[in-house]
């Protein structure tokens, strides 16, 4: 079977209206949401619920889909599937997979607290900026 691409998901999570954010460990060592790739025919929503679980420790209510993106990473082509959701927690516990966390408000990330990154592989400010629109549309 021919492979077109992978399917990932991320999740823009929230408590107490600030967005939690993970520095990777290994390159590209970028601030952004928790998430990763799927597994091969799972279920994008069970998916982000065992990512952020294995990422962070948290638990998280799933609000919506935020967006859907397609591109490439790694070589590879990459369709990515943007969650907002919830915690009613903001004890992280990272796996290996990153070296630090912060909850973060917009204003932190507009005010550049932290640094997002300026690679091709960065999340940006504006996405985070739409997640926080729709999320107060929503909340």
């Amino acid at each position: 079977m021919l492979h077109t691409h992978r399917l990932a998901a991320i999740a823009y999570v929230f408590h107490d209206n600030k967005f939690l954010l993970l520095k990777r460990n290994n390159e590209p060592r970028v601030w952004g949401p928790p998430g990763g790739r799927l597994k091969p025919d799972e279920d994008p929503n069970t998916g982000i619920l065992r990512e952020v679980k294995e990422e962070t420790g948290l638990n998280i209510n799933i609000i919506s889909p935020a967006d859907v993106w397609h591109g490439e990473y790694n070589g590879r082509i990459l369709v990515s599937i943007d969650y907002l959701a919830e915690t009613d927690s903001k004890e992280v516990k990272l796996s290996s997979e990153h070296c630090e966390f912060c909850w973060a408000s917009i204003e932190d990330l507009r005010n550049k607290n932290p640094l997002l990154g300026e690679t091709k592989t960065s999340f940006l400010l504006k996405d985070f900026e739409k997640a926080w629109i729709l999320y107060q549309k929503i909340k």
